[in-house]
């Protein structure tokens, strides 16, 4: 377990002769050549839905994502940095939170107004426009969800090719169009997509290698979200009888199976760089986007948080805390557990160290953890600051082990996050709630009167967090102009 480590630089001068971070990732490796990368990311995939992390549901197994974490580092304490798809995704790949990078809320393909105006800024830079420059290749596969207007595509975003369904199948089995860059080149179903993604990503390393460049691949898988219509090859004959009988709907009978699915295409990627003499010298970040989706209705629910509270869409732990590995056999010792506070936004200042690339003129809100994969040499990454949880309007603060949740009425909040699907979301609060995480990770004692002076210490950084980047009423001098005026969005001043 890793504790309060000392910086990286404390310990590498004296064993590499003070040479820069991205030298010793060489000399570590032995391989010479700038390291590649893929973000594997898992859509709606809880807490407790990995064997490595004791799943408590029958029937999943998960032997290949087990084996990413003990060839790698398994994180228990893993933020995401919003609790719904689109914004999670835009705060990955930039580095920043979402109302920083402009993109606060997910572009809904059936709203005109969403579809036109509303998408990842092309002023924003992603981890593939950070890398392009330095000769790395790079894609993305699978799902988009950061704007279907071509302003908004990856190959606007530092993508040298792109494909997949820009954003969700819907349930039916309905074809849905598939990109290749810009182009749509056909129809596909969910059930048929997901061997399609891994075939792809396995084509674009043995390209990338052909052609002697390293490589930056961003895999978004469409499971776990629904669809509920896992592979037939993946069902038994009882969950096979469940997705009939539900026919797509969201069911936890069948969610099972679309794990499996999961782990079976991960598996099949982790051979393939095996064979290609890759797998050493490629840094696996795996993990969700967010939260899984949980109802009221626990048969009508996908997936699992125990022992976590609240789910996706809301801002308990449920719906921000997400498993994640990351897996380096040429550096990190295998079987490392990381209890530390880490977040979806630090993944790009991680690549931007690990292939001695700048990072880009901006604020970036993530920090550097990759002093955390040197973790048998080495014992530390500075200590970060807040972490903060957005849902149009700032709803929690956390620092350490102390979370404060933020008084909110009802129409302070985007419907995406007080819709009646987030297991546990609380629409209206009066006065703050504060939780010890490290006592009580499933946010059920609420101690704001025990420690009024952390209350009103996290009430006055939330009020400053509030100016730098908007709250429901406000526009932060921080946050990014968007195309459209928000009130389109929710009820809020016009940006000018």
């Amino acid at each position: 377990m890793i504790n309060q480590l000392m910086m990286l630089k404390q310990r590498l001068p004296a064993l590499l002769g003070f040479l820069p971070v991205t030298l010793a990732c060489n000399a570590i490796s032995g391989a010479g050549e700038k390291p590649n990368f893929i973000i594997i990311l898992a859509d709606d995939l809880g807490y407790n839905d990995l064997g490595c992390y004791g799943t408590k549901t029958p029937g999943i197994s998960t032997p290949n994502i087990d084996l990413l974490a003990l060839e790698g580092i398994r994180f228990t304490d893993w933020q995401s940095a919003h609790s719904i798809s689109g914004p999670s995704r835009a705060s990955i790949l930039t580095g920043r939170y979402p109302s920083r990078c402009g993109y606060p809320v997910s572009s809904n393909e059936k709203a005109p107004m969403h579809y036109e105006h509303l998408g990842l800024p092309q002023d924003e830079v992603t981890i593939a426009g950070m890398l392009r420059p330095g000769g790395y290749y790079t894609a993305a596969i699978g799902k988009w969800h950061l704007g279907e207007n071509p302003a908004f595509r990856p190959l606007r975003h530092g993508f040298d090719e792109y494909f997949g369904c820009m954003h969700n199948f819907p349930v039916g089995g309905i074809a849905q169009d598939i990109y290749e860059g810009d182009s749509i080149i056909g129809k596909e179903t969910y059930e048929n997509i997901h061997r399609q993604l891994t075939d792809r990503a396995i084509e674009v390393m043995g390209k990338a290698k052909e052609k002697g460049k390293p490589f930056f691949i961003y895999l978004a898988h469409y499971l776990t979200h629904g669809p509920w219509e896992p592979g037939r090859y993946f069902t038994t004959p009882e969950e096979w009888d469940a997705r009939m009988y539900y026919k797509g709907k969201m069911n936890k009978y069948v969610f099972p199976a679309m794990v499996r699915e999961l782990d079976y295409n991960v598996g099949r990627l982790m051979e393939a760089l095996r064979q290609m003499g890759l797998d050493k010298n490629t840094v696996i970040f795996f993990l969700s986007d967010n939260g899984p989706w949980l109802t009221k209705n626990e048969a009508l629910s996908a997936g699992c948080a125990w022992p976590l509270r609240g789910s996706k869409f809301n801002t308990f732990e449920g719906g921000h805390r997400v498993p994640a590995i990351v897996s380096w056999p040429a550096v990190i010792k295998g079987g490392t557990v990381c209890s530390d506070p880490v977040s979806s936004l630090d993944i790009l200042p991680a690549i931007a160290a690990l292939s001695g690339t700048a990072l880009p003129d901006r604020i970036i809100d993530g920090i550097d953890i990759s002093p955390l994969f040197y973790a048998y040499e080495v014992k530390g990454i500075k200590e970060r600051e807040l972490l903060y949880y957005h849902a149009t309007n700032l709803q929690a603060v956390r620092l350490g082990e102390w979370k404060l949740h933020l008084p909110r009425l009802p129409y302070m909040v985007h419907f995406m996050g007080r819709r009646n699907v987030g297991r546990g979301t609380i629409d209206s609060l009066d006065v703050p709630m504060l939780f010890r995480l490290s006592d009580d990770p499933g946010e059920k004692q609420n101690v704001a009167d025990l420690y009024p002076d952390i209350v009103t210490r996290l009430k006055a950084r939330a009020d400053e967090r509030k100016k730098e980047l908007g709250d429901w009423d406000t526009i932060g001098y921080a946050e990014h102009k968007l195309t459209v005026a928000k009130d389109s969005i929710i009820k809020r001043p016009l940006i000018k």
